[in-house]
C-alpha cells in the first residue's frame, strides 16, 4: 500500500507539471499569433529584384553648433548639418559592384556624390585588381578619405583640403603579394567641372603607398589636369580641389593644374586611413604628416604655385575620451594672392591651428568639440576667421 501511495503521489506531481507546461504552451502560442498578426500589418521588407543581388546601405551624419568671428561662415552662431551622406551598394554578381551615394548636407536638395561600377578582379581574370568606372572620389593623398567632421580627427579639414570628385576610370590593386602589400591607383578622369575636354586633355594621376614598418604607412600622389578651356574658349574650373581655389590665375587665357603630395602616418592602420568614428581606441596615439606642392600653369598670365602641408595627432586619454590636434598651412610664392581656404579676401598664406576633444558615446557615435585659430598673411586685410564647433557625429 505504501508503494502504491508513493506511485500515485509521483503521478499527481507529473500531472501538475504537465498542466503547468500546457498553460505555458498556451501563452507562447498566443504570443506567436500576436507577433504574426503584427508582422502581417507591417510594410514588406526591401528586397532586390533578383535574388542573387546583394544590397547594403550605409552613411554618416553630423549636426552641431558653429560660431565664428565676423568674417567667418557662422558669425551669429548657427546650428548646422555640414555633412549627411547615404550610400547604396548593389552587388549583382561576385565581380560587379554598383555604388550610388547621395548627399543631403545642410539639408539641401539631395545631390549625387558617387555613381560608379567596380569590376572586381577584372571579372575574375586579374585577382585583387579593380577597375572603377563612373563618378568617384579621386584617390589622392590620405586625408581625402576622411575629409568630413564624422571621420576626421577634428571637425574641420586641413586648410589645403586636397580632394576631388570626377568622372572617369580608376585602376587599383596590389603591388606584389603578401597580406598587406603596397598598392597602386591610376586615375584617368575628365578633370573639369564643365564639359569634358578632348581625350588628349584628360586629367591623369597616380598614387602608390604601403606599410614600411609596424603601424607606419607611406603614400605618394601626383595628378595633372589637361588644359581647362571649354569648347567656346572660356576657362573652366577643375574638379581637383586645392584650398577651395577653383578659379584660374587672373588674366589667364588657358591653364592647367598639377600637384604632388607625400604622406607619412603612424597608427592609422595598414592602409593609412582610420576614421575616428567607427574605429576602436586600440593605440595610445596616432600621428600624420603631409607635404606637397602645386602649380597652376597659366597661359597669358604668371603661374600660380605654392606649397602646403599639415601635421596632426590624436591621443586616446581614456578608452572613451581623446584629444586631437592639427596644424595646417598653405602658402603661395612670388607674392601671389588668392582666396585660400575659403577666405573672404585674397591672401598669400593661410595657417590653421585646430584643437579638438572627443567622447565616444558608442563605437559609431561620438560627441566632438573643436576650436580653430585661422591666421592669414599677405597683401590683403587680415580677416577674423576663428571658429568653434560642438556637435555629434555618427555612422550607420
Amino acid at each position: 500500500m505504501q508503494d502504491l501511495r508513493a506511485e500515485i503521489a509521483r503521478l499527481r506531481e507529473r500531472v501538475a507539471e504537465l498542466e503547468s507546461l500546457k498553460a505555458q504552451l498556451d501563452r507562447l502560442e498566443q504570443q506567436l499569433q500576436q507577433l504574426q498578426k503584427a508582422q502581417e500589418t507591417r510594410l514588406p521588407a526591401v528586397t532586390a529584384a533578383h535574388r542573387e543581388t546583394k544590397i547594403a546601405v550605409d552613411g554618416r551624419f553630423f549636426v552641431g553648433v558653429f560660431g565664428t568671428q565676423p568674417d567667418g561662415c557662422f558669425p551669429n552662431r548657427t546650428l548646422d548639418i555640414p555633412d549627411s551622406k547615404v550610400c547604396f551598394t548593389f552587388q549583382p554578381s561576385p565581380h560587379v559592384v554598383l555604388v550610388n551615394r547621395f548627399s543631403a548636407s545642410r539639408t539641401g536638395a539631395s545631390s549625387m556624390d558617387y555613381l560608379y561600377i567596380d569590376l572586381m578582379d577584372w571579372g575574375g581574370i586579374w585577382r585583387g585588381h579593380t577597375l572603377r568606372i563612373g563618378k568617384h572620389k579621386l584617390d589622392i593623398g590620405q586625408e581625402t578619405w576622411t575629409d568630413n567632421p564624422v571621420e576626421n580627427v577634428v571637425i574641420t579639414n586641413a586648410v589645403s583640403h586636397i580632394s576631388g570628385l570626377d568622372e572617369g576610370l580608376n585602376l587599383r590593386g596590389p603591388l606584389g603579394a603578401g597580406s598587406h602589400p603596397w598598392t597602386y591607383s591610376i586615375e584617368l578622369v575628365n578633370g573639369s567641372q564643365g564639359s569634358a575636354p578632348a581625350p588628349s586633355q584628360w586629367t591623369w594621376g597616380v598614387k602608390v603607398g604601403g606599410p614600411v614598418a609596424d603601424k607606419v604607412h607611406v603614400s605618394a600622389s601626383y595628378m595633372r589636369t589637361g588644359n581647362l578651356v571649354k569648347r567656346d574658349g572660356t576657362l573652366d574650373r577643375p574638379d581637383l580641389n586645392i584650398a577651395e581655389v577653383f578659379d584660374p590665375p587672373a588674366g589667364a587665357t588657358g591653364w592647367r593644374r598639377s600637384f604632388w603630395e607625400v604622406d607619412l602616418r603612424y597608427g592609422y592602420g595598414k592602409e593609412g586611413v582610420k576614421p575616428v568614428v567607427g574605429s576602436e581606441a586600440d593605440t595610445p596615439w596616432q600621428l600624420a604628416l603631409a607635404y606637397g606642392r602645386f602649380r597652376d600653369n597659366a597661359e597669358g598670365a604668371p603661374d600660380r604655385k605654392g606649397s602646403f602641408g599639415f601635421v596632426e595627432t590624436l591621443l586616446n586619454l581614456t578608452p572613451r575620451v581623446y584629444l586631437a590636434l592639427r596644424f595646417s598651412q598653405i602658402a603661395l610664392e612670388d607674392g601671389a594672392t588668392a582666396k585660400l581656404g575659403g577666405s573672404p579676401v585674397e591672401v598669400n598664406e593661410y595657417r590653421r591651428y585646430s584643437l579638438g576633444l572627443g567622447y565616444r558615446l558608442s563605437r559609431l557615435t561620438h560627441f566632438k568639440t573643436e576650436y580653430t585659430l585661422n591666421e592669414t598673411r599677405g597683401w590683403a586685410t587680415k580677416p577674423d576667421l576663428n571658429q568653434f564647433a560642438v556637435g555629434i557625429g555618427t555612422r550607420f
